[in-house]
């Protein structure tokens, strides 16, 4: 989860008073704030996914068959 920063507006969170700007993992804003405990103050920036550059496949190796003889 991601962390958001948050005012609290309606009660003491973690220690905090009232007023305190403080971060709180994402989940556990979204809880306060649908109680009105807290108020989102910076949403976190959607993470976007950067796939690895692909390799080109390697060529399996070809085994010599010996022959006995």
């Amino acid at each position: 989860m991601t962390k958001v920063k948050v005012l609290t507006i309606g009660a003491i969170i973690d220690g905090h008073p009232i007023g305190s700007k403080i971060e709180l993992e994402e989940r556990t804003a979204k809880r306060l704030a649908a109680q009105s405990y807290v108020q989102i103050i910076d949403e976190p920036a959607p993470v976007k996914k950067e796939s690895a550059p692909k390799k080109p496949a390697a060529k399996a190796k070809s085994k010599s068959k010996k022959k006995d003889g």
